[in-house]
Parts: structure tokens; sequence; C-alpha cells
């Protein structure tokens, strides 16, 4: 078996060690042991920014936000899925060291665009007002749960609220488990979002699936 190499080491935003590691030819991100990420898994976080960004493109001016970086699949997706020039693509990575790490070590860095913005604030911290009416917040579970502050929890009726509040009214807040979480559609539709669940496939040739959670709060209404 060949071995596990650590190219690069940091502190993540919850002051934990995350590392970039190689194996077989395969990069992964690791905090403390537990995988949150592997740059070849991106198929569900590509399909779900194709759901969340069909709604909003004939919208001048869309703001979507990633709660979490990872490998970037989400991200470079969404660079496609919205072309508009004036679209904003709002990163909070789980580490400052990140977005360096993609650049260097990727063979396309998925933060090239110009409409893409890394927020220096944790995806665990509540979304400054600035980013109220936003149409789309997305964010991989499994990552921020590898990285999750002790008592942190997507059921929260404190964090649901405050995702709900930093969207407009229609906007969606999708959400990416490699199992269903008890409780989850329950607690978004008690704070009031209409919840659809799919699943699609961990990878190209992979049997297994990951759980999409689309949940869009109220009616929209495209005003820019």
């Amino acid at each position: 078996m060949k071995p596990r190499n650590t190219i690069a080491q940091t502190e993540s935003c919850t002051r934990l060690s995350l590392d970039l590691t190689e194996h077989d030819g395969r990069m992964f991100l690791e905090c403390e042991g537990r995988q949150v990420d592997a740059a070849h898994l991106g198929m569900a976080a590509r399909q779900l920014v194709g759901i969340l960004a069909r709604p909003f493109r004939p919208a001048r001016q869309p703001r979507m936000i990633f709660l979490g970086l990872g490998f970037g699949h989400a991200i470079l997706e969404a660079c496609s899925a919205l072309p508009q020039e004036k679209a904003s693509l709002i990163v909070l990575p789980e580490a400052k060291a990140l977005p360096g790490w993609l650049a260097e070590h990727l063979p396309n860095s998925p933060l090239s665009d110009e409409r893409i913005h890394i927020e220096n604030a944790s995806p665990f911290d509540l979304l400054p007002a600035a980013y109220s009416n936003s149409q789309c917040i997305l964010a991989d579970l499994d990552h921020l749960e590898a990285l999750a502050p002790k008592k942190w929890s997507i059921l929260s009726p404190h964090i649901l609220n405050g995702l709900s509040e930093r969207l407009k009214s229609g906007g969606l807040l999708g959400l990416i488990s490699t199992r269903a979480i008890p409780g989850l559609e329950k607690a978004l539709r008690k704070m009031g979002f209409e919840v659809a669940i799919d699943l699609a496939p961990l990878s190209e040739k992979s049997k297994k699936n990951r759980t999409l959670y689309v949940a869009k709060k109220g009616h929209y209404q495209r005003t820019s």
C-alpha cells in the first residue's frame, strides 16, 4: 500500500489541525485524521449547485454564499452555472490557508474567477448583515461537522434562523450530507422553508449516494 503524504498543514477556523494530503495520486483534506473532502469526490456538490443556480439565471446580480470551500467543487460549478458578470460568489473557507493551497497544488484553481470573494470569517459565524437578501447559501455538512465547534448543530434553531435571515424571499438553502440527517427536514419546515430532498452520486464511478437538501424561503421575486 502506498504511503499517505502530508503536503501542507495549518490550523482551521476552529483551531483544529487541517492537513492537505496525497495518496495514490489523489488529494484529500483531513481534520485530525477525519476526511473533510477529496479532490475526486465533487459530483454531488456540482449537481446541487446546478439546482440552486437555475432559478436565478435571469437575475442581474445574484449572490451565492458558500459555507466552506473544500476543494472548490461547488464554487467551480457556480462560476459556469451563473454567467452574469455582476454575480457575487462569497466563500467562507475552513482555514485562511486553504485558498492558497488550491491555487498552489491544483492544476486548475477554482478561485481564478474575479467574481469570487474570500470572506475573512468562519463558516460557523452568523453571516454579516451585508449579505442579507442573498439568493443562495450552500454548505456541505460533512465538511462542517468535521471541523465544527463543540455543540454546533445544523439542527439548531439559532443557526437555521440565522441562515434564513440572510436569504431573500424565495432564496434557496442547499445542504449536502453523506447520510440523511434525522430531524433536518422537520427543522427546516419549522423555520418556514419548503424542502425537497434528492440523491446524487458520490462520484462519477461511485454507487454510493449523498443526500441533497434544497430548502426554499417563501416566494422568489426577482428585483435585480
